[in-house]
């Protein structure tokens, strides 16, 4: 197959979907508002000056003739957008078959809520498309509600690599009681609640120990509520990383926590999940979908610090009785439902299912 992805080739996520297509032997193309290069796959950037993450990248739209004319010259099997807002909407107005969006989260969750205009833009971008994927369940219905019919849409979590994500090497310091975070700083994912509920679990816990991975527009803000908490020997910032530093980081780490206001399907979670450590998240739908309270992780109400830090302190408290129940339970969703290759299949099938019916 030809498969030609329309996306942010800066994500991680698009990262793995083109890498995992072309080690399948298939030839792969992808057409990225950013300019980068990948292994084994063909790049085709298209300037459109500053992506604001923050969203209002209206103008975007108006490169559809360009994308047009690369789909002209590369005459793909498949076209493939991810992101239903920038890249979805953009790839609608080409025209081209077979169409398939990849809703990510905040596209779908957030931008139609927020914009009537988004949401009419997504309705016409999603009546392009032969086939939409939804990263969870809530995602599904949200898209759904938008006016598209439930037979063009699949939930497909995108899972984690077992190579990669695993606790074969899991081992825990014994000084210090770490705790790691693996979100952005991004307004979405809520890193200051975090650093609050930390900074109240030290005056419980003194060997508390925070990581933070990941990078974002509010680096600056969230290095200043660090200083002014009192927690610069105590908090680690990594940036961004690749996926095996996140495993050995994770592998050394007793709690995962998970904060974010909104959510698709929280790999991060799952990667968390498949490492052994204790996970503690927001009670979202994307989480909700993961984790049982008290069962295999703790659940915490939005933006309540008391709860967060309570939940921290027991888990301190009763960690061995914690993992003895959470541990097994993980490793069988993880297995069942979140492994990656597994998952790529289904799309693998369903690209053969629509190029044989163009």
């Amino acid at each position: 197959m030809r498969i030609c992805y329309f996306a942010d080739g800066e994500s991680i996520h698009v990262k793995r979907w083109c890498l995992h297509f072309a080690s399948l032997g298939h030839e792969v193309h992808l057409i990225s508002f950013k300019n980068v290069v990948l292994e084994n796959v063909y790049t085709h950037f298209i300037d459109t000056g500053k992506i604001d993450v923050k969203g209002g990248n209206w103008k975007v739209l108006l490169k559809y003739r360009e994308v047009k004319k690369l789909l002209k010259k590369i005459q793909p099997d498949i076209f493939h957008a991810h992101y239903a807002t920038s890249y979805g909407i953009t790839g609608a107005l080409c025209g081209f078959h077979p169409y398939i969006i990849t809703a990510l989260g905040t596209d779908i969750l957030i931008s139609p809520v927020r914009s009537k205009l988004y949401k009419l833009l997504l309705k016409f971008a999603f009546s392009k498309a032969d086939w939409i994927t939804a990263m969870a369940g809530h995602m599904k219905l949200a898209i759904e509600k938008i006016g598209v019919s439930a037979n063009k849409i699949n939930t497909v979590p995108f899972g984690i690599d077992p190579a990669v994500f695993n606790d074969t090497a899991r081992q825990l310091p014994e000084n210090k009681f770490v705790i790691t975070s693996t979100r952005n700083f991004e307004p979405v994912y809520n890193i200051q609640h975090l650093i609050h509920a930390v900074a109240e679990a030290k005056k419980q816990i003194q060997s508390i120990h925070l990581n933070l991975i990941g990078t974002g527009t509010l680096q600056q803000d969230i290095e200043k509520l660090v200083r002014e908490k009192k927690l610069t020997d105590d908090v680690t910032f990594y940036g961004k990383i690749p996926q095996p530093k996140i495993a050995e980081i994770l592998n050394k780490s007793h709690v995962f926590a998970s904060v974010s206001l909104s959510d698709g399907n929280n790999i991060s979670l799952n990667e968390a999940m498949a490492c052994g450590a204790y996970c503690i998240a927001t009670d979202i739908p994307a989480n909700t979908q993961w984790i049982t309270d008290g069962k295999n992780g703790s659940l915490v109400k939005i933006n309540d610090v008391k709860e967060l830090t309570d939940k921290i302190v027991n888990s301190y408290h009763h960690y061995p009785e914690l993992q003895a129940l959470a541990v097994p339970y993980n490793k069988k969703i993880i297995s069942e439902r979140a492994i990656w290759a597994t998952n790529m299949k289904i799309v693998e099938k369903k690209y053969q299912s629509l190029i044989s019916n163009k």
